[in-house]
């Protein structure tokens, strides 16, 4: 069979007298149960993390160049070496991987931690720890996805998409909050102990997973040929390209918005820092209630791919409609409607291609598709630039305006709305 043809892979086989699917019923599995807990530790750690990084390296230089460099030792690693992340997934046994990626996570996160208590940490410090934090984070992403179907019966595989989705939409809300309270009653040092302990919490959870399934067979080829395998693989195939240009330009164009907020908050709406968090909030409220509705009726949508095409659409439109919000109240309505659409559709993307990818190529096109996520800051960049030149309200119409065209695109091919 040729590799670029899709195929559907049965990475568990099914149990007999399966439950009928309910919202949470991934986690009825001891494996996917563990495996959820420790990515609730592992996102209050990764969002401790950055938000703890940045107070910090405002902090000790005051400087808002330096924030800058953050970013960009945050982001450059993500992309070099996201791609290769994937094909190392394919390589050896991901759940070994996944640990080694969470041990070294941690022990950054210990490093940071104690230079910051002993007074030692400088803003050179932080680049470098932020820069190997996300380079392990680079390996830790495509292989977390990868082994996803090792851990649940394929029956409840896009239920467990799904439940995955939760901890990341609630980290959003959360995780800054608690971590800004605490580095505001005790300083930075608590924030960065914080991720740390969250970071070792979850790979104790981790440490408990049994997968019986052996690292995947070796080809013989190297990793160079492989990774031109994997993106081979995408470039042949329109429904898994269609797919992944859904996400990246959510990534770009879509979610650019969110850099765009303060200006909304404070020029637009005159609300302030209370404006703001609840514009973040209300995204971040829609998007929870579009994981939970696709955990529930995942398995009852009659048509997915002209499902989760026209929910695109709808989120481009959403954007649109908030760009020209006159007010707060509507502007909170349209971010709710823009957060449940995102998600919805999104959910649905991720659990096609986690379904219908060749396991020996699992972890190739799950980090191609990981790697649009990564491009966020590019999107911020379209934004601020496009605000600059014209306004902010312009920058988000069009930015919805693009995700709304490319999905009316796709939604004209047969083949993406048979998707099953």
């Amino acid at each position: 069979m040729s590799p670029n043809r899709a195929v559907v892979a049965d990475p568990v086989p099914a149990s007999a007298g399966t439950a009928r699917p309910s919202t949470f019923a991934a986690l009825k599995g001891r494996n996917y149960r563990l495996y959820w807990l420790g990515l609730v530790f592992y996102v209050l750690g990764h969002r401790a993390e950055y938000v703890t990084f940045a107070w910090l390296t405002w902090e000790v230089t005051h400087d808002p160049m330096y924030l800058g460099y953050l970013g960009l030792a945050q982001g450059v690693p993500l992309v070099v070496f996201q791609l290769f992340g994937g094909v190392l997934a394919d390589r050896v046994n991901r759940l070994r991987l996944l640990l080694g990626t969470q041990i070294l996570t941690a022990a950054t996160l210990t490093i940071a931690f104690a230079l910051t208590v002993l007074g030692l940490v400088r803003v050179q410090h932080l680049l470098a720890l932020a820069a190997l934090s996300n380079t392990f984070r680079a390996f830790d992403e495509p292989t977390r996805l990868s082994l996803v179907p090792q851990l649940v019966e394929r029956e409840r595989l896009a239920n467990a998409i799904a439940l995955g989705s939760i901890p990341w939409q609630a980290g959003r809300m959360i995780g800054p909050s608690i971590t800004g309270i605490l580095i505001a009653a005790f300083g930075g040092a608590v924030g960065l102990g914080l991720a740390a302990v969250a970071s070792c919490t979850a790979l104790v959870l981790y440490s408990r997973l049994r997968v019986q399934r052996a690292a995947p067979s070796p080809d013989g080829q190297g990793m160079r040929r492989q990774l031109v395998e994997g993106l081979s693989f995408v470039g042949h195939n329109f429904v898994f390209a269609g797919l992944i240009c859904l996400a990246l330009f959510n990534a770009l164009f879509g979610l650019s918005y969110v850099t765009l907020l303060p200006i909304y908050a404070d020029s637009y709406f005159h609300a302030g820092s209370t404006g703001f968090g609840l514009l973040n909030a209300a995204h971040g409220a829609g998007a929870l209630v579009g994981t939970l509705t696709v955990a529930t009726i995942a398995h009852r949508i009659p048509r997915p791919g002209t499902t989760l095409l026209v929910t695109a659409v709808g989120m481009g439109l959403a954007l649109m409609l908030f760009s020209r919000s006159p007010a707060m109240g509507p502007a909170l309505a349209m971010l709710l409607l823009v957060g449940f659409c995102n998600t919805f559709y999104l959910t649905q993307v991720t659990t096609f291609l986690q379904t219908h990818v060749p396991d020996q190529l699992r972890g190739r096109v799950m980090s191609i598709y990981s790697l649009c996520w990564n491009l966020l800051p590019l999107g911020g960049l379209f934004g601020g630039v496009l605000a600059a030149a014209v306004d902010a309200r312009f920058a988000v119409l069009v930015g919805g305006a693009l995700v709304a065209a490319n999905a009316l695109a796709l939604l004209t091919s047969r083949r993406l709305r048979a998707i099953r």
